[in-house]
């Protein structure tokens, strides 16, 4: 396969004039996105837009496109490994061009798949036509989706990167953020509140939890917005391990479900099945086998009865 030449003269005229940083990984959010903007501003027009590049000349850059973290899912990269070993292909990478350079805008992944493939030197690629805010606003579109199981912990940390730089990004206001992290409204309010709180040590913190660490060491005990964030942070952190480990089948059989965790929280379960009731909005009202109304759960003892015999 004859290998593509992406190094036309225009595109080196473009590189010269447009003077983008030779290494853009090693610079901040901030400073790169800076970097990008003065650079489209100097880019010309191309007209010549291959259908494949080298992947030699596909340059990733996680830190601006990507929600995710830098590093891939394996088990993802491994189905899309069987997907080339059956067709040939994958869907074309997303480039955006800038100063005679490619930048990964959204197929991450399916290079990942590619390199371990080894069978083409070129991919299928498609251009994205817009400029660099808009191509960080594609990339956040496509790869929020759930169909690549991005943790609540990836989606919580590009959240506070948001809301860090909303200045930045055009003064972000809270409905954009919450669109734009896909993440509730009550999670941005109290990144906000730490952002206002923390002031220019928020840019150092690359996380989330990391930016909680910080805010509750200025905040009194007890205090009921840090409260809430830790324990929905807790409670997201199961929820991905949960999530990693079972994917969906607990919502498909949420009888076995009820049996698995009424065995793993024992007494407890009673409190946890009131408690989830009640992040609905519902006041359950508990009564025993014989219509009684239970007003205290841990006094409370269920008549002894056969169990069923578990095979092993």
């Amino acid at each position: 396969m004859q290998e593509f030449n992406n190094t036309t003269p225009s595109s080196r005229a473009q590189g010269a004039a447009c003077s983008l940083p030779h290494d853009l990984k090693a610079l901040t959010f901030s400073r790169a996105l800076d970097a990008l903007r003065q650079a489209q501003k100097a880019t010309a027009k191309i007209d010549d837009e291959p259908s494949r590049l080298p992947i030699s000349q596909l340059e990733e850059l996680p830190k601006v496109f990507q929600i995710r973290s830098a590093e891939v899912d394996d088990r993802h990269v491994t189905d899309l490994l069987k997907a080339l070993n059956i067709h040939g292909a994958l869907d074309p990478i997303m480039v955006w061009r800038c100063g005679g350079r490619n930048f990964v805008v959204d197929g991450h992944h399916r290079i990942a798949a590619y390199r371990l493939w080894r069978k083409s030197k070129e991919l299928p690629v498609v251009f994205f036509k817009g400029t660099i805010d808009e191509a960080i606003e594609h990339a956040e579109a496509v790869n929020g989706k759930a169909s690549l199981g991005i943790t609540y912990e990836e989606r919580s940390n590009y959240a506070w990167k948001l809301v860090v730089h909303a200045e930045l990004l055009g003064k972000l206001s809270k409905a954009q953020l919450v669109r734009r992290a896909n993440i509730a409204k009550g999670t941005i309010d109290n990144m906000r509140a730490a952002f206002s709180v923390l002031g220019v040590r928020a840019v150092s913190l690359p996380g989330w939890r990391d930016a909680m660490t910080e805010w509750k060491k200025g905040l009194q005990d007890g205090d009921q917005d840090f409260d809430e964030s830790w324990q929905e942070a807790e409670a997201m952190k199961i929820v991905d391990r949960l999530g990693k480990e079972f994917g969906k089948r607990l919502a498909k059989k949420p009888e076995i479900a009820a049996k698995a965790f009424s065995h793993l929280l024992g007494r407890k379960s009673r409190d946890v099945a009131v408690l989830m009731l009640e992040e609905d909005g519902l006041t359950p009202i508990l009564r025993d086998e014989d219509g009684n109304e239970i007003d205290d759960l841990d006094s409370y003892e269920r008549p002894l009865r056969e169990l069923p015999e578990i095979p092993f």
